[in-house]
């Protein structure tokens, strides 16, 4: 019994310890991410998923491949074919990350809009399925959290990628529906209906 008790004590002491360092990781991935520093965000949150895989680390992991994949599409020393292949390799592993986190998280929004965030990064590059993936996940996230007025508003932007501007519109008008003083939202539709050739409603929006 004793021998017993004491492998529980350890095996509690290491599933603490891992929990621990996972969390350490996970907030160094944060932070680099916020400085911009890519690479130590990857390194950082690739540990805390070794030490305990979670939703949230997986979520922050897409994250850092989304800036990965914008650091890679700025880049203009690297070769066609290199740029190419890392491009690639990084929406691959962006796409798993964001899944892993829907798998383990499935009744997180946060977690089904990083799966949009991924695909809708892609969605100017006409890549196949890229738009239709990104709406579903977004749309399914918006199902599991209905009063966020920015999910609308980044459905409104995935429209605008997707050159289809009266559907943003309507995405526009349910943001700014549930939150009605959005201003990014209003400012968004001000120029969108500017385009759509609405003077009108783009006057009153401004003004707004």
């Amino acid at each position: 019994f004793l021998t017993l008790l004491l492998l529980a004590s350890v095996l509690g002491v290491y599933v603490v310890a891992e929990r621990y360092l996972a969390d350490v990781s996970y907030t160094q991935a944060g932070v680099a991410l916020a400085k911009g520093d890519v690479a130590a965000a990857q390194t950082a949150v690739a540990r805390s998923i070794l030490f305990a895989p979670s939703d949230r680390a997986y979520r922050l992991s897409a994250a850092a491949g989304v800036a990965r994949l914008n650091q890679i599409a700025a880049d203009t020393t690297a070769s066609a074919d290199q740029a190419r292949t890392d491009f690639q390799a990084t929406l691959s592993a962006a796409v798993a990350d964001a899944l892993a986190a829907a798998q383990l998280g499935p009744n997180d929004y946060q977690n089904w809009a990083a799966l949009g965030s991924v695909y809708g990064t892609v969605v100017p590059l006409n890549i196949d399925g890229a738009y239709q993936n990104a709406k579903t996940a977004y749309e399914h996230a918006a199902t599991l959290n209905p009063t966020n007025p920015v999910i609308p508003f980044v459905l409104a932007q995935l429209e605008i990628a997707n050159k289809n501007g009266p559907g943003a519109e309507d995405y526009l008008n349910q943001a700014i529906s549930l939150k009605h003083d959005y201003t990014q939202a209003i400012f968004l539709l001000s120029q969108l209906e500017v385009q759509l050739g609405k003077a009108k409603e783009a006057l009153q929006a401004a003004e707004a």
